[in-house]
């Protein structure tokens, strides 16, 4: 089966696997970036796919980076410590992606910060 069949025939999952991340990140991980880290996940030969969609839609400097705790709202720490506490790391983390990877690709991410009572 050739590439281009293989993501047509492919793309409700990879919607569905995308939209989820979105849910269990929050509301600071855009649907282009839970796509590509999707793609790279599920995908990880589509990196050039990845670096070329990256390359044509920069959105800062690439790599994965922290958001702070003490900026999220009241309800947004309880929700991410709920979630630290059942699987210790954060959605992102559990796609098990190198961060040379993502770099690489020039995917700028924004990744949970260290909670502040850990």
């Amino acid at each position: 089966m050739n590439l281009h069949s293989r993501r047509w025939l492919l793309a409700p999952l990879r919607q569905l696997r995308t939209h989820r991340l979105m849910a269990q990140h929050g509301p600071t991980l855009p649907y282009d970036t839970a796509w590509a880290l999707i793609t790279l996940a599920s995908a990880p030969d589509e990196a050039d796919f990845v670096r070329a969609w990256a390359t044509e839609n920069p959105d800062g400097l690439a790599g994965v980076h922290y958001d702070h705790w003490h900026t999220l709202s009241e309800t947004e720490q309880t929700r991410r410590k709920q979630w630290l506490h059942r699987y210790r790391h954060s959605p992102i983390q559990l796609l098990h992606l190198d961060a040379d990877l993502i770099k690489s690709t020039g995917l700028h991410v924004i990744d949970w910060g260290p909670c502040a009572n850990r």
